[in-house]
C-alpha cells in the first residue's frame, strides 16, 4: 500500500470493459439494431432510451417494435415499481421502497440502513452492500464501504421514471458487486422531463418538526435534451429509547441512566443534472450527467457509543455525528454502426470521503475522534451488440475499475482544548484496487412465446483476488396463455469492501480489518410460477435456494469484532404474491414469504454452541398487503385513500447481543402501517397540477425493535405525520 497518483491509473483505468447495462442503461434515442429508425417522441421506446434493468436481463432487448420485455417475459425475478406507484403510497427514498419489496428487509441503525435479501444480511457496517444499486446502470456506491445510501440523498424521486428490482446474484451482468440482487433507477425519459415538477411536505417525526423538498426540472428538443434536480431533508428522531432488550449498550457516563436519545438529528441533500445531444436519424448520442450527494446524521445509535448526545459533564456540546459525501461524473456516448451492430462507450469518475462535522463521541466522554477516510477512481466500459434478427442478439462487454482508496485514519481530539492528543494519526497509506472484466451473453427465443433461453459467463481479473468465472442461465415458458414459468441460475463473488479489509478500531470494542479475507462466492437458484387469467390480476409464487460461500463479516473475537470468512450460509425462501388492479378506481395487493437459513457462526467451542447455526437478523416470515381506492367526492377535488401493512415475524438477534446476553433471544413480531389521503389533479392554477395529500407513517407507532450487531439493538424509525404539496408546470 502506497501513495499513488490517479493520474498515473487513467489508462489502467479507462480499459474498454463493459458490465451490461452500464452504457445500454443510458437513455438516449438511438434505434436498436435490427430495429427501423423513428423520429420524434417515439425515440424513447429505443434500445437505448428506455432499455433499462428489463431489457439488460431479458432475451429481447430490442425488437422490432421497440417495446419493452414484459415482466414476465424477462429471465430473472423481477419487481417493478412506476413513478405512479411511488406517488401513490408516498415513498421518499429508495429505501422505503424497498422496505416493501417482496423478499427484501430493511434494519435501519437512523445512519445508513442495511438491506438483507432472500434471508441473507450483510452484518456490522454493510450499509446495504451486499445489493448493487445503479443510477440509469451506473454504481453509486460508496466504494470504501462498499455501502449503498438509500435516502433522500440518494436521488430526487420526482426525477425517476422507474425502480426496477432484481433479487438474486447477477455478476455475470453487472460486475463484482451485484452479489444477493440488483436495484437500477432508471430517470426521465426526454420527453417525460417537465418545466418544473416540485414536491415539498412539512409535518412531524415523533414530536420533532420536519421538512422535505424534491424537485426536477428541464427541456428537450429531438436533438437536445436537459435535466436538472435536487433534493434536500431535514427532520429528527430524537426520543426514541433504547430498546430494553438490548444486552450491553456503551453509553457514555455523563449519560449514564438515560434511555431516550436527544442526538437523531438528519439531514441530507443531492444535486443532479443531465445534458444529452443526438442524432435522430443515425441513432448516436453523447450524454453528460453528474451527481453529488451528501448527508449528516447524529450517531446516537451507531456502533461506536450509544446515546452520546446532549451535554457532557463540563456543558460542552457531545454526541457523534456521521457525515460524508460522494459525487460522480459520467460521460456515455453510443455509436450506431448498423442496422445489426452498436458500440455504447461510457467513463465515470468519482470520488467520496469524510466532511469536517463527522466525529464520534467515546464512552469516556472527555475527547472525541475526527476520521479520515476518502476513495476516488474510475470506471470505464465498452460494449458491442449484434442482433442479426428478432429472435437471437449477442452481448460483448468489457470492463474495468480503478479505485484508490486512501485508508481509514484518525485522531483524538480533547473536548475542552481542541487538540489533538495520545497516538500520532495513522500513516496516510493508500491501496489500490482494479478489476477487469469482460462479458459474454446469449439471449435466444426458440419457440416464441412457448420457449426463452438466455445465458451469459463473465470473467473478472481482480487485483487482489485474481481470477473469477461467473455466470447465468435461464429458461422462460409460456404455458399456454394465462401461465408463465421461470427457472434461472445465477451465481456471483464479491470482494471484500476496504472497510473490512483495512479497518481499525477507533474504540475498545469496535471493527479490525482482516487484509487476509477470501472472495464470497454465491449459488442461486430460482423458480417461479405467474398466473395472469385476466388483464387486472395476476398471482405469482416461487422457491429460490442460495448457497454462500466464504461469507465475509465482522465476527466478535474477545472485545472487539474481527473481520472473518465465516465459511457457508444456506438459505431457501418461499414466496407469493397476488395483485389486482381496476384502474385508477380501485386496486391492491398481499404477499407473503417464509425463509429457512442456517450458516456457519465463525465461533468456536462454547460461544458456537451458544449461538448455533440459526438465521440472524432477517424475519423468519413476513407478509405485506396494500390497498387504494377512489373515494367519492366532488369531481373538481378527486380523492385517493390509501393504506399499507407490514408484518414482520420474529426475528433471531445478532451474534454479538446473544454472546452478551449469555443465551439466544428473539425479537418480537410488529406491524407497520401507513396511510395516505390524496386530492391529486387539483387546477388551482389554470394549466398546472396540484396534489395535496396527507399521509401517515408506522401509525402505530411500533418500535420494534430491529437486530443490532454491536451489542444493542435498533428501534424503529417513529411515527410521522406530514402535510405534502406537489406542483408540475
Amino acid at each position: 500500500m502506497t501513495f499513488v497518483s490517479l493520474e498515473t491509473k487513467w489508462i489502467v483505468a479507462l480499459v474498454i470493459a463493459a458490465t451490461p447495462g452500464f452504457a445500454w442503461a443510458q437513455p438516449t434515442a438511438a434505434t436498436a439494431p435490427g430495429a427501423p429508425k423513428v423520429t420524434g417522441s417515439e425515440h424513447r421506446n429505443d434500445a437505448l432510451e428506455d432499455v433499462d434493468l428489463l431489457r439488460l436481463l431479458d432475451v429481447e432487448v430490442s425488437t422490432a417494435t421497440k417495446t419493452l420485455e414484459t415482466l414476465d417475459d424477462a429471465p430473472a425475478v423481477v419487481t417493478a415499481i412506476t413513478a405512479e406507484e411511488i406517488r401513490r403510497w408516498g415513498y421518499e427514498s429508495v429505501g422505503e421502497v424497498l422496505r416493501h419489496v417482496i423478499g427484501f428487509y430493511l434494519i435501519d441503525d437512523h445512519i445508513l440502513p442495511n438491506a438483507g435479501v432472500q434471508g441473507m444480511t450483510g452484518g456490522l457496517g454493510s450499509e446495504s452492500g451486499g445489493i448493487k444499486v445503479m443510477i440509469d446502470g451506473r454504481s453509486v456506491a460508496f466504494r470504501t464501504t462498499s455501502g449503498n445510501w438509500l435516502g433522500t440523498e440518494l436521488i430526487p424521486l420526482s426525477a425517476v421514471k422507474q425502480i426496477e428490482i432484481v433479487r438474486g446474484p447477477a455478476s455475470a451482468l453487472y460486475g463484482a458487486d451485484a452479489f444477493l440482487g440488483v436495484v437500477n433507477i432508471i430517470t426521465l425519459s426526454p420527453d417525460d422531463i417537465p418545466f418544473v415538477d416540485a414536491t415539498g411536505h412539512v409535518g412531524l417525526t415523533k414530536n420533532n418538526p420536519s421538512g422535505r423538498v424534491d424537485a426536477v426540472g428541464g427541456m428537450f428538443t429531438d436533438r437536445f435534451d436537459m435535466m436538472l434536480t435536487a433534493a434536500a431533508t431535514l427532520d429528527d428522531r430524537s426520543g426514541l429509547e433504547m430498546p430494553s432488550e438490548s444486552p450491553a449498550p456503551r453509553v457514555p457516563a455523563y449519560n449514564e441512566g438515560r434511555t431516550v436519545a436527544e442526538n437523531l438529528r438528519r439531514s441530507a441533500a443531492v444535486l443532479g443534472s443531465r445534458l444529452a445531444f443526438r442524432d435522430p436519424d443515425r441513432g448516436h448520442h453523447l450524454i453528460v450527467s453528474g451527481y453529488w450527494s451528501a448527508f449528516r446524521r447524529g450517531g446516537d445509535f451507531a456502533q461506536w457509543a450509544q446515546l452520546t448526545g446532549g451535554t457532557d459533564r463540563d456543558g460542552l456540546p457531545a454526541g457523534t455525528v456521521v457525515n460524508l459525501q460522494q459525487h460522480r461524473v459520467a460521460v456515455d456516448g453510443l455509436l450506431q454502426l448498423n442496422r445489426e451492430f452498436a458500440l455504447a462507450v461510457q467513463g465515470m469518475y468519482f470520488q467520496g470521503g469524510v466532511l469536517p462535522g463527522d466525529r464520534v463521541d467515546v464512552a469516556g466522554g472527555w475527547y472525541y475522534i475526527e476520521r479520515r477516510m476518502s476513495y476516488r477512481g474510475v470506471d470505464a466500459n465498452v460494449e458491442l451488440r449484434w442482433v442479426p434478427q428478432d429472435r437471437f442478439n449477442v452481448l460483448l462487454n468489457l470492463e474495468s475499475v480503478y479505485d484508490q482508496e486512501d485508508l481509514p485514519s484518525f485522531r483524538r481530539v480533547s473536548k475542552e482544548t481542541g487538540q489533538t492528543f495520545g497516538s500520532p494519526e495513522r500513516e496516510r497509506l493508500s491501496a489500490e484496487l482494479v478489476d477487469v472484466g469482460a462479458l459474454l451473453s446469449a439471449n435466444l427465443k426458440v419457440l416464441d412465446p412457448w420457449l426463452k433461453l438466455t445465458g451469459g459467463v463473465r470473467y473478472d481479473h481482480h487485483s487482489k483476488y485474481e481470477n473469477q468465472l461467473t455466470g447465468r442461465f435461464g429458461a422462460t415458458s409460456h404455458l399456454g396463455k394465462t401461465v408463465v414459468a421461470k427457472l434461472l441460475y445465477g451465481s456471483a463473488f464479491k470482494a471484500p469492501s476496504p472497510y473490512l479489509l483495512y479497518a481499525e478500531p477507533l474504540v475498545p470494542g469496535d471493527v479490525i480489518g482482516n487484509d487476509d479475507l477470501k472472495s464470497q462466492v454465491i449459488h442461486t437458484v430460482d423458480a417461479e410460477v405467474t398466473w395472469r387469467p385476466a388483464a387486472s390480476f395476476s398471482a405469482s409464487t416461487g422457491v429460490s435456494y442460495s448457497r454462500l460461500n466464504d461469507k465475509a463479516e465482522f465476527v466478535p473475537r474477545g472485545i472487539n469484532q474481527t473481520a472473518q470468512n465465516v465459511a457457508t450460509q444456506m438459505s431457501v425462501i418461499w414466496a407469493t404474491r397476488a395483485e389486482l388492479r381496476r384502474g385508477e378506481d380501485l386496486g391492491g395487493y398481499g404477499s407473503f414469504e417464509t425463509v429457512y437459513s442456517t450458516r456457519d457462526s465463525g465461533q468456536v467451542g462454547y460461544q458456537a454452541e451458544l449461538v448455533g447455526p440459526a438465521m440472524v437478523a432477517y424475519p423468519r416470515w413476513i407478509a405485506r398487503a396494500g390497498a387504494y381506492v377512489k373515494l367519492p367526492s366532488p369531481r373538481s377535488i378527486p380523492l385517493e385513500l390509501s393504506t399499507q401493512g407490514i408484518l414482520v415475524g420474529p426475528r433471531r438477534a445478532a451474534d454479538a447481543s446473544i454472546l452478551e446476553n449469555g443465551r439466544s433471544f428473539d425479537l418480537p413480531t410488529y406491524l407497520w402501517w401507513n396511510a395516505s389521503l390524496v386530492a391529486r389533479n387539483l387546477w388551482v392554477i389554470p394549466g398546472h397540477e396540484t396534489t395535496v395529500a396527507l399521509r401517515a407513517k408506522n401509525i402505530l407507532g411500533a418500535s420494534g425493535p430491529d437486530p443490532g450487531f454491536s451489542g444493542f439493538e435498533y428501534p424503529l424509525a417513529p411515527r410521522e405525520l406530514y402535510v405534502e404539496l406537489r406542483h408540475r408546470y
